[in-house]
């Protein structure tokens, strides 16, 4: 019986190792709340990181800037992971991994319909024309300046 028990329990310990591992980091409230926060960042409107560094910290506690961060940082992430193949295949996407940075940054800053709907060929398109500025992610930097 004892034996029993100790592989149940480890076993549900498992369970739950996994669960913290692979739970979604934004629920879908969140993550909508979160992506209203960055169309209202208007990236697109001119790329202009300090501007929106400034609006950042005029209107974001530091925990709430820190949230948008890292979810901006999660969803250019999520691009890296979902196109590194056509990133390095052959065509490729052309661009180097600083502009491949930029460029999936950029994506995100125009907002979650655009971020929904990239494809490889919008991409390759954008990273042909330049059509990608150097980066939303900067307007984060001062969290990490502590």
């Amino acid at each position: 019986m004892i034996a029993l028990l100790l592989d149940e329990n480890a076993l549900i310990f498992r369970l739950i190792l996994l669960y913290y591992l692979y739970k979604p980091k934004f629920r879908y409230g969140m993550s909508k709340r979160l992506w209203k926060q960055v169309e209202s960042l208007n990236w697109a409107s001119d790329g202009d990181y300090r501007r929106i560094e400034e609006f950042i910290k005029n209107r974001y506690s530091f925990s709430s800037a820190k949230e948008l961060s890292e979810f901006v940082d999660s969803k250019a992430s999520e691009l890296g992971h979902e196109f590194e193949k056509a990133w390095l295949g052959d065509p490729g996407i052309a661009c180097s991994d600083d502009s491949w940075g930029d460029l999936r940054y950029e994506v995100v800053g125009r907002g979650q319909e655009f971020f929904e709907t990239i494809t490889t060929s919008k991409l390759q398109e954008m990273a042909d024309n330049n059509d990608y500025r150097e980066s939303l992610a900067y307007s984060f930097q001062f969290l990490y300046s502590h």
